[in-house]
């Protein structure tokens, strides 16, 4: 089982130095199956739907979807620090690869 200490994707790419940005890994892990699109309806603008990330079964392996503070109808993917490596070696093999 994976550890409860999860952190931003933004943060842990800056801490393990990987030259990607959070939009390019997102995109990556779009591709690789670890993350899918998710939507809701808007709270401000109804009929208008939004559209939003969250960890597939197969990305939960390196994360977990957390409620969203500022818009409780919707998560967000926060990643295991003890699982980040794998993460970003399977992201950067992704970008070789396309």
């Amino acid at each position: 089982m994976k550890g409860n200490d999860v952190e931003s994707l933004t943060k842990l790419l800056k801490e393990h130095e990987v030259a990607l940005s959070a939009v390019k890994a997102n995109k990556l892990m779009l591709s690789i199956g670890l993350l899918e699109e998710a939507t809701r309806e808007s709270s401000t603008r109804p009929g208008v739907i939004k559209k939003y990330k969250v960890l597939s079964e197969k990305g939960l392996d390196f994360g977990v979807n957390e409620e969203n503070a500022q818009s409780p109808d919707q998560t967000s993917p926060y990643y295991y620090k003890d699982s980040f490596v794998q993460l970003a070696k399977l992201l950067l093999e992704a970008e070789a690869a396309s």
